[in-house]
Parts: structure tokens; sequence; C-alpha cells
């Protein structure tokens, strides 16, 4: 019985076959052993979910094996009766110029060869994170893949073994004759000539060259074949080669990898065996902080929660994200936080102040974020305000050691668009070509480009017709990239996933340097495989509007309510601004979408605002519309069953939250927590739609035990499909609705300090000039920037002043702008524009910049910033005339250099500047009357039809209001390209009355 050593598409420039796919291929060669053979364990975790989920559904996998791996004559059958397939660990890696392979035989040789690869993977990197002398693992199977390095390694004293083939049959038999050992598992790399014309192609890409100019790793002797055509070969049929092999494979073979088991470190300076204790006292207190005392309710849920952590061995986990928050407190560096996501429910992390929201009072459940059949590690999500996020992040790794701290990996598979630029690359087309490419895909791309009409779109979008030539190259181009597609491509970083492990990490999972991030390790896994390990993560996220309310907090100073978050739920201003939809700049409701949705519904209360938040995603569409008429009575609301009155009554029937999935499969379906948790996960997974139909059939059933009527089950399933792609727990919704209403409050309020500190910390859906205008609706005046009285962040002149930061001048370098600050804050006013230059060195460019901008217009009586832009240079030269800046010259320099203007609307600017246009935005509020004018493109969004059309939602301002657009598919075809956000253009449409709001159904 011997096994095949497998390489899959984690192999980056080497692998063609994802997991899927590669195990289909092993078991029909024959094989019921496979160990992975990556360079790096990347896609091991990966490789054991598809096995599980092979094994779970064994009929479907034969199917799909008979699909995929070729001519079954030419293979092995493969039944529901075959051996189940078992999954073995090993990795390749370089050492010393030579490539070796290493098998671990125990768990200290997994954990040997995990320190191995972080230490490779670091000899290009930071220092500071190596673990070990970079020696091979020990308990391992150790094989060299040519003679050199079998030679090396008995140089070195380090017993190993040949790894066979037939490329090198002749070291194998002079390795034979000299007694030496040789091995001979099949390396199963790929099968058939297009399988090694892919490698070819991801060769090049990896190492950014062409196809004809690169050499690829492996030649048709590499070609995978069944296991008994194998071992009829030689060196798989020599006698001591096959008694050497099955010798390995029981030798690799008597262990297991210790998956599943919770691995989370404790708080520095607790004794493990006190955590249980140590966290019950600390939440007690803290119960007794936020609520003043017990009650039975409060009792009741704090034990259940207590039971189960300490049932689960969690506490540490808790102690330990406590110990994060306050020790960097401590520091001075999360000013403000937001606990978010499932760990929200729990009474433990409100008492703890891990979050904000009161999980009895919001009726928010446990469950969610843990129960007793739970076997990934749940985890918890904290925001810091974004620009402190990185300190938050470095702070963690100094305190506990870069031995033991990682930042989760993400997992970057080719798309539609990447894989045809990179495919586009490899076959050496012209910068230019692609680029043009770019821009007609940008409309329509992943759209055509998955319906494989890519030169159908070419002759669309052209201004000539493509050549035949032309053409046949980019349906080549096209072929191989969309079997590139899917196809693991590179390694980024999670946005906030932390893991700290009780001692080395390197024992549990091999890291290596983040890519782009300097200072910061990364696991080889992303939050899947660290999950599934069991290593708990923490997120520590960035979030802009935390620094908004920060820094608007800070100007306001005692002017903020002592509770700001009860005082601005309770608060009737800002319950109104949020009911009439008055959130452009409030975190997390400020999107179009959203804003409409409160102008329907017209309520501006905390669980409204809770619901609304989880409601608007994707696919929901259709039960966003439902809602609407229930919650105004325009539609009765009569439960279609008991389960959907009891659990759904606040949402008027509607699925809502992700625990809403959950319930209605225990109460529909009869399921436990843990399966119906099962169908929330791999709804917001990227391969849901090949796994979903099982999940259907399996509600179907558990329904149809249940008595449940067939409507019934297809009303639920037609609202549990609306939370593919990304949906949000109540919890998550209610923690931000929190963060959306202090936001609120302070627009509110004081719209001045709103906006500045909104546009300064560069959050939000829109763009600057978008909030000067919101801001010129709230009856602010915008004041330019201004040598003498602005700084570099945005800021507040009164209530009514609204004063644009230096930062927005593009060109003005930042240690220029600083420096002239400070001397004005140290020696006072600037007297005259010679008076700045002689008190602070400023670079020409910035000189040239401040005064375009208009920041010495109070020197230029005259308005002319042309003359002024002289100064740096001693003055205007003798005979030399500077074109005097008018109105619209210095809105054309505003717009330029800032991406704003200050007396003209850029739409009013460009409908002097080129004509036409007679009407303006306000005039939409008319339903029926077709308009043309000129607008501002702030937002805009592409979605596809349920026919897999693009369309797009825009929404327009000019200097009279804002208006929401739509491009049905017709008139986005005939534009040829999006919308963009920022850009000026002239428009033309009808406007309609949909539900009491009007939209523009835009013209070509």
């Amino acid at each position: 019985m011997s096994f095949a050593l497998g390489v899959s598409d984690f192999s980056a420039g080497e692998g063609i076959y994802p997991a899927e796919l590669l195990l289909a291929l092993a078991e029909r060669l024959g094989y019921d052993h496979l160990a992975a053979w990556d360079t790096g364990l990347h896609g091991f975790p990966k490789l054991r979910e598809e096995l599980a989920w092979r094994m779970e559904n064994r009929a479907e996998a034969v199917a799909r094996a008979a699909a995929s791996a070729g001519p079954p004559s030419a293979l092995e059958p493969f039944t529901p009766e075959s051996p189940p397939l078992r999954l073995l660990l090993g990795a390749r890696f370089p050492w010393k110029g030579r490539s070796f392979g290493a098998l671990p035989c125990s768990r200290d040789g997994y954990a040997s060869l995990c320190r191995l690869l972080t230490d490779r993977a670091h000899d290009n990197g930071d220092v500071a994170f190596r673990v070990g002398d970079g020696s091979l693992p020990s308990d391992c199977a150790i094989l060299a893949e040519d003679l050199a390095g079998l030679e090396l390694l008995l140089k070195e004293g380090v017993y190993g073994l040949l790894l066979g083939s037939a490329r090198n049959a002749a070291a194998c038999a002079k390795a034979l004759a000299a007694r030496l050992p040789v091995v001979a598992p099949q390396v199963l790399r790929f099968r058939t000539p297009e399988g090694l014309d892919l490698h070819r192609l991801k060769r090049a890409i990896h190492t950014q060259g062409t196809v004809t100019r690169t050499e690829p790793m492996w030649d048709p002797r590499d070609a995978a074949v069944p296991k008994r055509e194998w071992e009829s070969r030689f060196p798989a049929a020599e006698p001591a080669v096959a008694r050497a092999t099955e010798a390995l494979r029981e030798r690799i073979c008597g262990w297991d990898l210790a998956w599943g088991s919770w691995v989370s470190a404790g708080p520095l300076g607790i004794d493990p065996g006190e955590f249980d204790a140590v966290l019950s006292q600390r939440v007690r207190a803290g119960v007794v902080e936020r609520f003043g005392a017990f009650n039975g309710a409060l009792e009741s849920r704090l034990a259940h929660e207590l039971d189960l952590i300490r049932a689960k061995g969690f506490a540490a986990y808790f102690l330990l994200v406590e110990d994060l928050v306050k020790a960097l407190r401590h520091e001075g560096l999360p000013t403000r936080i937001c606990g978010r996501g499932s760990g929200a429910a729990s009474l433990v992390s409100y008492a703890l102040r891990l979050s904000n929201v009161d999980p009895v009072a919001t009726n928010l459940m446990f469950e969610r974020f843990l129960t007793k059949e739970r076997v990934d590690p749940p985890d918890m999500d904290i925001d810091f305000a974004w620009d402190e996020r990185d300190r938050v992040i470095q702070a963690v790794f100094d305190r506990y050691g870069r031995a033991r701290v990682a930042m989760v990996a993400n997992h970057v598979f080719f798309k539609p668009r990447s894989a045809l630029r990179a495919v586009a690359m490899a076959h050496g087309r012209p910068d230019a070509e692609l680029k043009s490419m770019a821009k007609r895909i940008e409309g329509w791309g992943w759209a055509d480009a998955e319906r494989k009409d890519l030169p159908a779109l070419m002759k669309r979008t052209s201004d000539r017709k493509s050549s035949a030539a032309e053409t046949e190259v980019w349906q080549r181009i096209q072929a191989q990239a969309t079997r590139l597609v899917g196809h693991f491509h590179q390694l980024s970083v999670h946005p906030g996933g932390t893991v700290v492990t009780p001692g080395p990490l390197w024992e549990h999972a091999p890291f290596q340097p983040a890519p782009a991030k300097e200072g910061v390790s990364v696991t080889a896994w992303d939050k899947d495989g660290v999950e599934a390990y069991g290593l708990v993560k923490i997120d520590l996220l960035g979030n802009r509007s935390l620094a908004v309310i920060r820094d608007a907090y800070a100007v306001l100073g005692d002017a903020v309510p002592r509770d700001p978050g009860t005082h601005s739920r309770n608060d009737p201003e800002t319950q109104a601004l949020l009911a009439k939809g008055d959130s452009i700049g409030v975190f997390y409701v400020e999107s179009p979408a959203t804003r409409q949705l409160q102008q329907r519904v017209k309520k501006g209360d905390f669980e409204t605002l809770v619901i609304h938040s989880s409601l608007i995603r994707p696919a929901a569409y259709h039960w966003v519309d439902r809602y609407v008429k229930r919650v105004r009575g325009e539609e009765a609301y009569e439960p279609s069953h008991p389960v959907f009155a009891n659990l759904l009554s606040e949402s008027f029937g509607v699925l809502i939250y992700q625990e809403d999935v959950i319930k209605v499969g225990v109460e529909l379906a009869g399921w436990s927590h843990f399966e119906a948790d099962q169908l929330r996960k791999l709804l917001g997974k990227p391969d849901c739609a090949r796994k979903l139909p099982k999940f259907e059939a399996r509600f179907r059933e558990g329904c149809a035990a249940q008595g449940v009527p067939t409507a019934v089950v297809d009303e639920a399933w037609d609202m549990i499909r609306t939370f593919r792609g990304y949906s949000f727990c109540k919890p998550h919704s209610a923690s931000y609705a929190q963060v959306s209403f202090e936001s609120a409050w302070v627009k509110a309020h004081h719209p001045a300090v709103f906006f500045a500190s909104v546009i300064t910390n560069q959050g939000g859906f829109y763009p600057a000039v978008a909030y000067l205008g919101d801001a010129r609706r709230h009856r602010l005046t915008v004041l330019g920037p201004d040598a003498n009285r602005s700084r570099w962040a945005f800021r507040a002149e009164g209530e009514q002043g609204l004063r644009v930061g230096l930062m927005q001048v593009k060109g003005a370098r930042r240690a220029d702008v600083e420096a002239l600050i400070a001397e004005r804050d140290a020696g006072g006013p600037f007297a005259s524009l010679e008076d700045l230059l002689q008190r602070v060195d400023l670079s020409i460019p910035t000189v040239e910049a401040l005064a375009s901008a208009g920041a010495f217009d109070l020197w230029a009586p005259d308005g002319n910033r042309a003359r002024l832009a002289w100064a740096r240079l001693g003055g205007v030269p003798p005979g030399v005339r500077p074109r005097p800046t008018d109105l619209f010259d210095r809105a054309d320099l505003e717009l330029e250099l800032m991406s704003l203007t200050l007396e003209l609307h850029p739409a009013a600017l460009y409908r002097v500047r080129k004509g036409g246009g007679p009407d303006r935005a306000e005039a939409a509020v008319k339903a029926g009357r077709k308009l043309r004018f000129w607008a501002l493109v702030v937002a805009e969004k592409t979605v596809l039809t349920e026919g897999g059309e693009p369309m797009q939602f825009v929404t327009l301002e000019d200097e009279t209001g804002l208006v929401e657009a739509v491009a049905f598919p017709d008139t986005f075809r005939k534009r040829r390209r999006p919308y963009r956000v920022g850009e000026v253009l002239p428009v033309q449409g009808r406007a309609t009355r949909q539900d009491g709001l009007v939209v523009l159904e835009l013209e070509g």
C-alpha cells in the first residue's frame, strides 16, 4: 500500500490543482493516502476542509470526480465504496542551495518543520522574527529531490532519502548501487499536456516573465499516471525502493495532528489555574459598575455565560482581550474602542467594557457567540480609531513577543479581472493594450468575462473592429484566464485578525513576514484555516468614525453629554435627523440605500437603526420592499407560521440577522444550534454556491419531518438565500448603531465640528466635495485655506464656519505646512506674504500650491493668485503679466489642487464653461419631468440584474441638491463605461417617484 505526494495550487508559480481537484485526482489514480507536498503548508487547511466535505458527500464527490479528472477509461473507478482518502502532512523547502521536503513522523516533527519553514521565510526578512538556527527539522523524513541533495545531507550528518522519479532514474540507479536509500511515492503535479501548459503559464506569472521566455520547473516525464502503472515503472518497481516507500508510509502514518483543539494564550501576570476565578470576580464587579446592582435576569444570564465559558476553557481569551485593551490604554493608545461581532452578545464582554451595548436590554443572543456544540473558536472584533490601529497591533507584538504573535493572512484567489490581466501580461501584451482592455472591462468585464464572451466585448466596445488575429489572441488569453479563476494567487494581510499563543506560534503553524507591512508577521493560513486548527483569533480593526467622534469630542469638551451613548440614542434631534435620512457622514448609515430606507420608513429610533444596518445587503432588496410595506401598514402582516410570529415579530417576519438563520434552522428544521450555525457560516464563504444545495436539501428534509408546509419552507429558504456573500449578526449591528448615534448626535447639534472631523479623517462613503455640499445644505459657510487661520486638518470656526485644512492642497508638503503652523503659533499671525516667506523656509512647490489654492488670498485684494505664486521667486519678472484669476479661474484651480470648489459648485463651473444643461437637480422633486443638467457624481454602485447584466445606481449633485439616479442595463451598455465618483458630466433622464422617493432614470 503506497502513497502519493500532491502539489496543489498553493505552491505559487507551480501547482495547477485547487484542493478539490487534487483530492479527486488522487482518488481517481487509485490512492488512499496523499501527503501534501507544497512549498510550505499554506494549503493544508484547505485540503483538510475539502476532504471532510468529500467524505460527508460521497455520492456528489463521485460525480464531480468523473467530470473533473478526465476520461474514466484512463483512471481508476471511484465509487462511494472506494476507500476513504487519508491526508498526510508534508512540505517542500530550499536548504543550502538545494531543494528538499519533509514528512513529519510525530507532533514534535510537525512543530520542528513549522519552525524551519518560519526560519526560511524570514531569511530575507526581519531577523527579529527568526525562531531557530535554520537546521533541518527533527523527527521528519527528509527527502532530497536530487542526488546532490542527498549527498549534502550525508555530508551534514543527516539521514535522508532520495525521492525517485522517471526524471532522475539514472541518479536512483546510482544511489541504489551505493546502497543509499531511495523512495518513490508518485508526485502528482499534472496529468495532461494542458496541465503542463497551465504550469508554464503560472510560472511565467509568478516570475513576472512571459510564457515564451520562462523555463518551466516540470517536464512531460512528471505527468501523473494511475497508481498501478506508476508501481510498474522504475524506480517504484525496484523491490528495495518499494520496501523503503512502504516503510516510509508506515512511519509517517503513525500519528495525527490534533485539529480543532482551542489554542489561546492567557493574559500576562495571572496563573492559568486562576483564570476562571479572576474572570468571574472581574465580571461581577463590572456588572455592578454598569448596572448598579444585580437582579434576577442579570444573575441568570451571567451564570449561564460563565458556566459555558468555564466548560469551554475560554476564560483565558476574555482575560487576554481585556489585558490587551487595558495595557494599551495605559500607553495612551486606544482612545475609543467598539467591541462588535458576535462577542458583543456577551454580558461578560459588556461587563469587562470590551463592548458598548447592553446585551440584555438589546436582546442579544449569547449562543451566536458560544454554544456547547461549537468546535471552532469564536472570535471577538475590537475596533480602534483608524490612525491608532497599527500602533495597537505593534504593541501586541511588543507585549507578548514576536515568537507568540502573528496577524492572520488572507488568501487571495484569481478573479476574472485579475486573471485576465495576469495572463495577458504573461503573453507579453503591451501595457497600453492592457490599460485599454481594463477600461473596457471596468464597465462590463466581470459579467461578460464570466460568460466567456470577451471577443464579443471587444467588438462592442472598440472604436474599430478587432482584427481576426487580435481576436484569436484574446480568445486564447481569455480561455486561459477562465481556467485560472479560483486558483490561489498570493497572500495579503487580514485587516486586523491577530493570534497570540501560549508558547511559540511555530509549535502550531508556520508564519512569515507580512507582505507590504513592516515589523509584522503573518500566519501561512487564512482565517478559516486558523479557526479550523483552533488558533483563537482576535480582530483588532481600524474604524475611521471612532476617530471622527474622538476628534469631535475633543473640540467640544464639556459640551459632550456625560453618557453620550445613552444620551444620543434618546435625543429627539438625533432621532429626527436619522428618520429623514439626513445621515451623510454618519457612520454606517450614510450610503444612498440606507438613507433611502430611513426615508421610506421615517423612523429614527435605535432599534429601527439596528434592523436597517443589517437589512441593507446585496440580495435582500425583495424583502426590503416587503418589510417597508409592512412597517408602514400598507401590507397586512399575517405570519405564515408561528415560528415567524415568535422569532421575527420585531422585523415583521423578515429574516434580518444571522441569528435569524440559526433560529429558523433550529425551530423549523429541528437542527441543533451547531448545525444551524454551519449553514450561517457557509453563506459567507466563496464556495457557498457549490455546497448550499446540500444544506437546502437537509433543511427541507428537516422541515418536512417537523410537518412544516412547503409554502412556509419556500418562504424561509428564499429569505435565507439573501444572506449569501455577507450579512451581520445583531450584536454587530447594535454595536455599529451605537457608533452611528454618537456620530449623528454631533451632526445634529454641532455640524461644523462634525464635517470638519469627517473630512479630516477621510472616512465615509463620499468624497470631500460631497461633504462640503452637505455642509452648505446645513447652512454652514465653507471657508477657504488661509495661511493665518488654517491648520493641517479641517476645523470649525464658530458654529457656522468650516475652514478647509491645508491637508487638502495637493502639492503642499506636510513638513512645510507643519513648519508654517509652528511658526505662526510661536510668533503670531503673518503680517504679509513677505513676512511669511522670511519667517518660514517653504519649498517652491508648497508656495505655488498654497498660492493657487487661495491660502494667500488675504494678501491679494485684487484676487490675483497667479501674482502671488511668483513671490517665492522674488516677484513677477519685468514684462510678464500673470493671467488674472477670476471666479471661474479660481474654481478651476481649486478643483485641480483640492478636488473641491469654494464659491462655484463644480457642476456650475462646467455648465458655464461648456454650456448646456438648462435644468437643476432640485427640479427632480417634480416626478415625470425629463431633465438635462450638469452634475457631480458623488457615489455609485454597480450591480448585476438577475439575468447577469450590469446596471448602476448613481448619486448626483449640483449646487441645488442631491438626486438619486439609476442607469438600467440598456443605458449602462450605451455608455460603454460606468459613472465614476468625482467626475462632472452632463446627464439626462426622467424623474420618477418610487415609493415616495424621487429617482432619476438616466438615459444614454
